[in-house]
């Protein structure tokens, strides 16, 4: 074999193996990474296991706590209504942990921010309770004979009574949906949106748009939610072929321009309603009131050149 062959014989043989060579580095590298990214998900689902085993141990304490408190609270005469839905959601809650089983960030945050919630409440009841054993001993001190008191006790009685309203009110009202990021749009004839108001003969259609704010006290449950376009003069547009309908608040009947109904889950979700009126606005400004069920959530307005 001459020195040239031998030479080039040599060059193929040098750059088989840096082939090699590379080709075992890259299959360690991926082989590598494959390794590490595998030991990444395995201890993000460790630490998903151990943050799901320790919210569903407290959902549990909790719901046990809650239960406890309810038999007491009805042993002292005090409403728990509003505290048996609460227990059912709670278990609802413990129930759907169980059942996720891979990591859930989302999940995990919103159940945590709820615990804390449960636990202030359960505080709020033990004062409660305090304040019932209390109510129960004056009356039984009562009932022995110290009759004399009973102008004061029936203040302490109407006392605790309107304690225990605003505190009911005050759940209720903390239950309350609310619209945030509310947006108006006018929709032309060609679909086109622009945000703002717009001339009489621009539109006859308008879209709106918004989220529902986070409620950690709030339960997952369904909800009508309707907005009413208020013309002007003061009128609420409503024209039952294009789905506008009523309700009544304290006896009184209310028109909404549109409704659509939901399931409220906490997920900060958005609604969009388009409303088209079939002609053309009135000049003057215009207003849309949000509601949820009768009350309102949001508003919003616009103007018609």
């Amino acid at each position: 074999m001459s020195e040239n062959a031998q030479n080039k014989s040599g060059k193929r043989d040098q750059i088989r193996i840096i082939l090699i060579i590379a080709i075992v580095i890259i299959v360690a590298g991926a082989g590598y990474k494959i390794y590490t990214d595998n030991q990444d998900r395995q201890a993000l689902q460790a630490e998903y296991d151990l943050t799901k085993e320790r919210l569903t141990g407290q959902l549990d304490s909790i719901g046990s706590e809650l239960s406890t408190k309810i038999l007491e609270i009805a042993e002292l005469g005090g409403d728990i209504d509003s505290l048996v839905t609460l227990k059912d959601s709670i278990t609802d809650q413990r129930d759907q942990l169980q059942r996720t089983r891979r990591a859930n960030k989302a999940l995990i945050q919103r159940l945590d921010k709820k615990v804390t919630g449960y636990q202030e409440l359960l505080v709020a009841k033990d004062e409660q309770i305090a304040e019932l054993r209390k109510l129960n001993e004056d009356l039984l001190v009562e009932n022995t004979g110290l009759k004399e008191d009973k102008n004061e006790l029936s203040a302490t009685i109407r006392a605790a009574e309107e304690e225990q309203r605003k505190l009911e009110q005050k759940i209720s009202l903390a239950a309350k949906l609310r619209a945030e990021n509310v947006k108006f749009y006018n929709v032309n004839k060609r679909g086109k949106e622009n945000e703002g108001g717009f001339r009489a003969r621009q539109s006859q259609k308008i879209k709106v748009t918004f989220n529902l704010a986070d409620n950690d006290v709030a339960p997952v449950a369904g909800h009508q939610i309707m907005i009413q376009l208020v013309d002007p003069a003061g009128n609420v547009v409503f024209d039952v072929a294009r789905g506008s309908g009523s309700f009544k608040v304290d006896g009184k009947e209310q028109f909404y321009t549109a409704m659509q109904e939901i399931l409220f889950d906490n997920t900060k979700q958005e609604l969009s309603f388009v409303y088209d009126k079939g002609s053309t606005f009135d000049k003057g400004d215009y207003k849309i009131i949000i509601l949820s069920d009768t009350y309102e959530i949001g508003q919003t307005g616009f103007n018609v050149r």
